[in-house]
């Protein structure tokens, strides 16, 4: 293969590259997200990049479709069949609350109540069968709920981690009454411990199952009728990417696919300068998305929260987001004070100076009127939308200026300011509570709205230097086609480790890998060449939440190389071990397979100009209360170790890089920019 294209679609905006291996050929194309079919934008960027379907050997997609329909409530109608006992389960959660404070408290979970059905079936701790599965119960119910009008039937049974046959008797039942294929059981999606989370993240992943297939198919029949004739890719949460179908199968694993993709290339991009802590920070139109990349690797997570009382147990990169992007609202809340996002124009009407009907001012309008963002510059080439500055203007003055009684350009430096504000205590909020110092770590700025707040987050942080990639608004994409072919499998052991023997480890990891490797090869891939890594969730005895260990080796592990791998890694956490007598729990054995990236850099496609840097254009910058006279610069005409001392404009077809005063900006070999303060 040499022909790649990643695509990511994001709230506001659709971003496409395209690379050519053996020409060396490279383009990138960014077009308004069509919200209604985002299929359609996808096409429509394909065009933009001045290519044709036929072109294209592979295509790798980062999709919210998933994240878009959990998060407001519009996926499949679900009808959900659980032991006798535990038809609230989603609805008891954690007995947590949406506010500390207060008696008040909504909670609506993905499935109905009326659409929860208990049937008599048990299975014990151990694994055994204490009461038979009512067969005759299972069938009615299926019956009662597809009558209901429901679309997916997700089955979940107590202690079926252990011994998943109830369930999967339960769904050959099922399937013989259920109208179509979507049967989702506990057992493919999440075999641990924990019936809460389990039966949420089985239920988040039948609820978004249809939309994803029926997105998919309609992607892969339109790509097909254009001229591409090969599998399409998906990314998924934990950055690795899966073949289409596979993704309708496992749709709770795209949830996070988008901001996913950004991360694995901000990691390629961190190894690719030699630069191990880096935060990831993806600014686009709708939310700012972090990441702690340490070391070169970046932070995971076993669980996350989709929206409140919404948590998905699967394994995932360690994203964090707020409402902070270009497309934010900047509204005058009731006590008077000045409030950004996280209420988003989105890419419809999208800000006021878009000129479609938008009427609250956003932070692009904010950053069009201080001269951060110039009216003649089109974001996207040929196929973005200009700006209007009297349209800005007319927003802020109305909903901003006039109520606060300030000028425009200081009402539109107070919406920048917060919004740096928020995104900066963000930042500096994630990296203290990992105890890690800001100063040892550079922020990797990208999105379409990054590289303009890049500086004053590095600033208010205190970070050592910030990184703007060559195509910031495009790096979502390029992580798309830098991802592997990844799968994860997990299985609750929950044993003392001193009751596993080198034999019992062995088989529980091997059982893993092979079908890890079933899954490649169902994905046209070579097993022989998979790569394979181990680890687990463990703790001491008695502890409640167990921590992630890595394993050193794909080597038949024995018990004493487990635990020194856990003291080593509790050791890092916690600081100090527990007495040396206390049992350590193998609670979930972990195993992640995955294929070769096909693609794993673009620096060597990358030509920076041997030119010296040109005479810049002059023009004005409203900052720090007054304006500043600012160099403007084409960020594409700047050669390999070009300095630009700031206040500057690097102006390019996706983004806008601001350089404040005090900074300066240089040209890395690579083509990425480094922005440091001056030496005083």
């Amino acid at each position: 293969m040499r022909c790649f294209v990643g695509v990511d679609i994001g709230g506001t905006n659709t971003d496409l590259i395209f690379v050519d291996t053996a020409s060396a050929r490279l383009e990138v194309a960014k077009v308004p997200t069509t919200a209604h079919d985002q299929a359609e934008g996808l096409i429509q960027g394909i065009k933009a990049l001045g290519i044709s379907a036929a072109e294209i050997d592979l295509l790798i997609h980062g999709t919210t479709v998933a994240t878009n329909a959990a998060i407001e409530r519009k996926g499949a109608c679900c009808g959900l069949i659980t032991t006798q006992g535990f038809r609230d389960v989603l609805e008891l959660r954690r007995r947590d609350r949406p506010q500390t404070y207060g008696l008040d408290g909504e909670f609506q979970p993905l499935i109905a109540r009326r659409h929860r059905r208990e049937v008599q079936e048990r299975i014990s701790p151990e694994g055994n069968v204490l009461v038979p599965l009512d067969e005759a119960a299972v069938r009615a119910e299926a019956i009662a709920l597809r009558d209901a009008g429901c679309e997916v039937l997700v089955i979940c049974f107590l202690h079926s981690y252990l011994n998943p046959a109830h369930e999967q008797q339960a769904r050959r039942i099922a399937a013989e009454v259920w109208p179509n294929a979507y049967i989702v059981i506990s057992a493919d999606v999440l075999p641990t411990l924990r019936e809460f989370e389990r039966t949420s993240t089985t239920a988040v992943s039948g609820y978004v199952q249809p939309l994803i297939g029926r997105y998919l198919d309609s992607l892969g029949n339109k790509l097909r009728s254009a001229g591409y004739a090969r599998d399409l890719l998906v990314v998924q949460s934990n950055g690795g990417v899966m073949a289409a179908p596979l993704a309708t199968r496992f749709a709770a694993n795209t949830i996070l696919s988008g901001p996913a993709a950004g991360v694995t290339a901000a990691m390629a991009i961190s190894r690719e300068i030699d630069v191990a802590n880096v935060v990831s920070c993806d600014m686009g139109g709708t939310s700012l998305d972090i990441c702690i990349i340490r070391d070169g690797s970046p932070g995971v997570t076993q669980q996350m929260k989709v929206d409140f009382g919404i948590p998905i147990g699967l394994p995932m990169l360690d994203v964090d987001a707020i409402g902070a992007g270009g497309g934010s609202l900047a509204r005058i809340d009731r006590a008077g004070i000045l409030q950004v996002g996280p209420e988003s124009a989105g890419s419809f009407p999208g800000p006021a100076c878009f000129g479609r009907g938008g009427e609250f001012p956003t932070v692009t309008d904010a950053s069009l009127l201080v001269g951060l963002l110039r009216a003649d510059h089109v974001i996207g080439k040929t196929q973005g939308l200009g700006m209007n500055r009297d349209l800005a203007a007319e927003a802020v003055q109305k909903h901003v200026a006039t109520p606060l009684g300030l000028s425009i350009e200081r009402a539109a430096e107070a919406i920048l300011m917060i919004t740096g504000a928020k995104m900066a205590g963000h930042v500096r909020r994630k990296l203290l509570e990992h105890g890690l110092d800001p100063r040892s770590f550079s922020i990797l700025a990208f999105g379409g709205a990054g590289p303009v707040h890049a500086c004053r987050i590095l600033r208010e942080v205190g970070l050592a230097q910030a990184i703007i990639p060559y195509y910031p608004g495009i790096t979502s994409a390029l992580g798309c086609i830098l991802g592997q072919l990844r799968h994860d499998f997990l299985r609750t052991v929950n044993k003392p480790l001193a009751d596993l023997d080198a034999a019992t480890l062995k088989s529980i990891f091997e059982g893993q890998s092979a079908e890890g490797l079933n899954v490649l090869r169902e994905e046209g891939n070579d097993p022989q060449a998979a790569l394979i890594r181990y680890s687990a969730d463990m703790c001491y005895h008695g502890q409640s939440n167990a921590i992630a260990v890595e394993f050193p080796s794909q080597s038949a592990l024995s018990p004493d190389e487990v635990r020194i791998a856990f003291e080593q890694a509790y050791l890092q956490r916690f600081g100090k071990l527990l007495e040396a007598d206390t049992p350590i729990m193998l609670v979930n054995a972990r195993t992640v397979v995955s294929a070769a990236a096909h693609l794993t850099s673009i620096a060597d496609l990358i030509r920076l100009p041997t030119e010296a840097i040109g005479e810049p254009v002059m023009t004005s910058v409203y900052f720090d209360g007054g304006w500043i006279d600012t160099k403007q610069y084409d960020r594409m005409s700047l050669p390999e170790g070009a300095c630009i001392r700031g206040p500057a404009l690097l102006m390019q077809s996706d983004t806008t890089c601001f350089v404040e005063p005090g900074y300066q900006a240089l040209v890395h070999r690579s083509g990425n920019i480094f922005i440091r303060a001056e030496k005083q």
